[in-house]
């Protein structure tokens, strides 16, 4: 595997970051804000960037 610059691994772990916080965001909006049941398919949507977010961190913090 090759060497990641500085830039690039910066500019990974804000999107990691962003993704990570969007995903959290829309599972605390959707728990605590709305009212009527939701379809799983509505709550795969933020759990899946909540995943992606995750999984771009631990892929940056695990291979420095």
């Amino acid at each position: 595997m090759t060497q990641r610059t500085r830039t690039r691994k910066a500019i990974s772990i804000i999107l990691g970051l962003a993704l990570a916080g969007a995903g959290l965001l829309g599972f605390g909006y959707m728990q605590f804000h709305v009212v009527e049941p939701i379809s799983i398919k509505l709550w795969l949507i933020p759990i899946t960037i909540l995943a992606a977010g995750i999984a771009i961190l631990w892929d940056d913090f695990k291979n420095p």
